[in-house]
Formats: structure tokens, sequence, C-alpha cells
């Protein structure tokens, strides 16, 4: 299409169309001007959602695919019978291409990530037309994650927020249901739509009665709880969303993460959950919700801190028993195998982090600062662990901010937790903080 007619269309496109669906339409542009612009002597077959995983074999063969004749047909169709069993599948046709069985295991939808920048909701549109023409992915597909920015703050580009529409169209929220439903092996789900968009989907899945029987790894966004309730298999459960959990509350001032704990009560197989605490941290009160809405669970991860997040101020305060008090609740649960826990700092002991601020670790002084910082970390980390093992000395094992102790049992039932630095702190320090850093 010559691009003075395709101007010519714009008008009458909007007067018949309306605006969101301009917006949608004209996005639909985007990727393949983008492509014409970087090489306007080759246009690659190969669909974007395909390129967009990233897989390895994908990004290696990646020129060899755009010459064949059709690299969505030779991509999308169904497995070869004859494949063999090394996990590579022979294929005809394809300048002795040989396709990996892996190479729909993971799939995402992402508009924002290093190397994109699209309009949300149209890039979702797509995307997702794309995977429904794939009866490969759909039908092997283990992992989706989706993650749609939505360019409509002060902060977006302008062109990007004019070919974003207000809402998601209609026809994404249809696409986005038939595509999961499609998903009979899909076994962990992703799911990032801000929390002023994402009752949309809510109202849209409910209507249809989506159901999703494979799922049993879930990672909704703020305000996502409504696909709890829809994976009744479930069996682990962690809030999604990044830093936007810390964001805002409901307009009527819920909490969603005390709306995530309670969809909980849905889950019977569920055995692991894990959540960030947000605002307020890990309250009494919430933990108390998560006792009562998942007795059955093997492991628990309490991130973010324990009570509300105390400021650097230099001094160590000491243990004000925050951590004992979370401990005698969790005697609570008969199945608890496995308890991950936020940094030392998060704890309530008393050491608070040190300084935020990376100018006062610059320099020989600054290193020296910082394994000092270090050590009282490690030390306060060794402070937790006993208590841990004090309380809960039933526990297979324990993290304290993502460093794992090592549980060991004597004869006499003596139990002891040791970490990395145990016995070796100033050589694990030099390891940590390196003179030449």
């Amino acid at each position: 299409m010559k691009l003075g007619a395709f101007i010519l269309l714009i008008p009458t496109t909007m007067a018949l169309l309306g605006v969101s669906s301009v917006q949608t339409w004209l996005a639909s542009f985007q990727q393949p001007l983008k492509d014409l612009i970087e090489n306007p002597f080759r246009r690659s077959t190969v669909p974007q959602f395909i390129l967009d995983a990233r897989h390895p074999w994908i990004l290696a063969n990646q020129r060899k695919l755009e010459r064949l004749p059709n690299a969505e047909a030779f991509l999308c169709s169904g497995p070869d019978p004859e494949s063999n069993e090394t996990g590579i599948e022979t294929k005809n046709g394809g300048e002795g291409l040989e396709i990996p069985l892996d190479i729909f295991d993971y799939l995402e939808i992402d508009n924002n990530r290093a190397g994109i920048s699209r309009p949300g909701w149209p890039n979702a549109l797509e995307r997702l037309g794309e995977i429904n023409r794939c009866q490969r992915a759909l039908t092997q597909a283990k992992t989706m994650e989706v993650g749609i920015y939505v360019h409509d703050g002060k902060y977006s580009d302008q062109y990007l927020k004019i070919l974003e529409p207000p809402k998601p169209p209609e026809q994404l929220l249809t696409l986005f249901g038939d595509v999961l439903e499609s998903m009979m092996n899909l076994e962990t789900l992703k799911w990032d739509i801000r929390k002023e968009d994402t009752h949309i989907f809510e109202e849209a899945f409910k209507s249809r009665n989506l159901t999703l029987p494979s799922i049993k790894h879930l990672e909704p966004g703020p305000s996502s709880h409504y696909l709890v309730g829809m994976c009744p298999n479930l069996e682990r459960l962690k809030n999604g969303g990044g830093f936007m959990w810390y964001h805002g509350y409901m307009p009527d001032n819920r909490d969603w993460g005390l709306m995530l704990i309670q969809a909980a009560v849905s889950t019977p197989k569920l055995k692991r959950f894990s959540m960030s605490g947000g605002h307020s941290g890990w309250t009494p009160s919430l933990i108390s919700e998560v006792i009562k809405s998942m007795p059955q669970i093997e492991s628990l991860g309490l991130f973010g801190s324990l009570g509300r997040e105390i400021d650097y101020t230099g001094v160590n305060t000491g243990d004000t028993g925050r951590l004992k008090a979370v401990l005698d609740m969790l005697t609570g649960f008969e199945n608890l195998t496995h308890l991950a826990l936020p940094p030392s700092s998060s704890l309530g002991l008393g050491f608070n982090g040190g300084p935020g601020c990376g100018n006062v670790y610059f320099g020989k002084e600054g290193r020296i600062y910082l394994r000092q910082v270090t050590k009282e970390g490690a030390e306060a980390t060794e402070e937790g662990g006993n208590i841990v093992v004090a309380n809960l000395p039933h526990l297979a094992s324990f993290t304290i901010g993502g460093t794992k102790a090592n549980i060991t049992r004597t004869e006499d039932g003596t139990i002891h937790a040791t970490w990395p630095w145990t016995g070796r702190m100033d050589e694990w320090l030099m390891e940590e903080v390196p003179v030449g850093f």
C-alpha cells in the first residue's frame, strides 16, 4: 500500500471504526514499519511472539528461518511423528534445521522490556493472534508470562500514547480466554496487568466461566487474585507485579495482599505460598489470615519485612521480638517443612541494613566499611537462624534473605544451623567484598 493511500484511509477508518479500533489498527503497522526501516530488503516470516520468547535456537537460526518460504508454517505445524528421542525434531524442507522440542515451553506477552517498546493492548492482541494460529504453541506451552504496560501516562512517548487505546479491546478479552483455554499443558502463569484494568479481565473471564485446570504455579499481580479460583489444581502461589505490589491500595482501601491470601481458600492442593508483605510488612493479622486460608501448605515465603520497614539510623536498636512472635504463630502449620524469610535487616533484630547510599562504600575505606556492614548482617542472620531453630525445630530447611541455612541434627536431638561464613568469617568477607571491588 502506498503511503499516500494509507494516509487517506485514516480519517475514513476512524469514522467507521471509532477511535479505539483505529488505534489498534494503526498499532498493527508499528512492527512491520520498524522492520522495513531497519532492513527494507528483508521481511521476516517468523511470528513476533516466537522472536519475543528469545529461545536460543531461534536466535541462532533466525536468518535461516527467514529465508524459508513460510517460517510460521514450518515452526507451528504439528510435531513430526518420526521425531527421535533426544529432544530434537527433524523437519523436512527447512534447510536441515532441527526444531528443539522445548521451543514453545516459554511464551511471553510483554511490550515494555529491554529492546521492546510497543503500545500495550495492540501488542497483546497481535501476539495472541499469532499464538492462536500456532497449534504447536497452544499444545506445548508450559509457561506463559503476561506483562502489559499501558502507555497513557505523562512520561510515555507521544507516538505510543497515540496508538494506545484507553481500555483493552473486546476482541482482546475474548482472545485471551480462547488462548488460555486452549493451552492444555500450561503449568505456570505469570499475570501482570495493572490494577486499574485487571477487573475488566476478571469480568470477561468469569462471564465465560474460565477454568485453567493445568495451572500449578500462579503469580498474579495487584488485584488479580480472581485467577486463583480459576486454577483448581494450583500447587504454588506467589504474588507477581514486581514493585507495583507496593504502589497503593484499591479505591476502597482494600489490601490486595489480603485478597490474594483469602482467595487461596479455594485451593486445597496448594503446597507453597510466598508473598511480599507490602506497605505495612507482615503484620500478625496478615499472618493469621495465611494460617486460616491455607493451613495445609508445606512451604511459606514471607518476603518484604516483618512489620513496617525501619529506615537506616546507624544505631542497633536491639531485638524487637518480631521474629519470635511470627514464629510462634507459624506453629499452627502442621505440614510446614520450609520457611523463607526476608533479609536480617527486615527481621526486627536491631540490624537495619547499613546506609543505602553507595557513595559511602567507595574507595579503600569504603570497602572496609562495607565488609563491616556485611559482617553485621551475617551476624544478624545467625541470630535469626538460632531463633528459627529454637522455635520451629521440625523445619527441613529455611532461608534468610535468600541464604540457605545448613541444618544438622545430632544424636541427642540438638539442632544447629550453620552458614556459608561459619568458621571462616574473614575469608568469606574477602570473597564477598574483594580488594579490587
